[in-house]
């Protein structure tokens, strides 16, 4: 029986490096979530009508990107709800998703929250968005404050929103 030698263990080393760097290079991909400037976003509310995001203007925005199939997404809503009322007249807060404008309706209609829902006329994917939930705060001047990945509690986004309400 033959001893490998030291090219073939230079050359299965290099290989698992490669492997190894793949993985972690898509698992990383993943968790990546696109800066998403206010100008990039067509959106229609559930009534077909462009929701034009210069009308925001002046106050915060918190914009919510979801699915209706999507759990973790509606487990956070109604800690989204409760931040929403104590900044009701300081913050806004749009709930965005790619999906038809029957089943974000439909969601809107079985749950009892108050924010502004919204379709994206543009596909997540085309905008980066991977997965969902994800979260992106912007300034009173429209401008890029934060984003986050995953769900979030009521108490992190009331610290975000605070944050965001005092730096207007």
């Amino acid at each position: 029986m033959k001893p490998f030698n030291k090219k073939k263990i230079y050359l299965i080393g290099i290989l698992f490096i490669l492997i190894a760097s793949f993985f972690i290079v898509r698992k990383t991909k993943k968790k990546y979530s696109p800066l998403i400037q206010l100008s990039s976003l067509v959106l229609k509310d559930l009534n077909g009508k462009d929701i034009a995001l210069t009308s925001f203007a002046g106050k915060p925005l918190v914009i919510n990107f979801w699915g209706t199939w999507c759990g973790p997404c509606r487990k956070e809503f109604p800690d989204f709800e409760k931040v929403k009322q104590k900044y009701v007249s300081q913050v806004n807060f749009i709930m965005v998703s790619d999906e038809q404008e029957d089943k974000i309706e439909k969601f809107k209609i079985e749950n009892n929250f108050t924010f502004l829902f919204a379709q994206s006329t543009i596909t997540f994917d085309k905008l980066g968005i991977t997965s969902v939930p994800v979260t992106y705060l912007y300034d009173a001047k429209g401008r890029l404050y934060t984003k986050k990945k995953d769900t979030l509690s009521e108490q992190q986004l009331d610290e975000l929103v605070a944050e965001l309400n005092n730096n207007k």
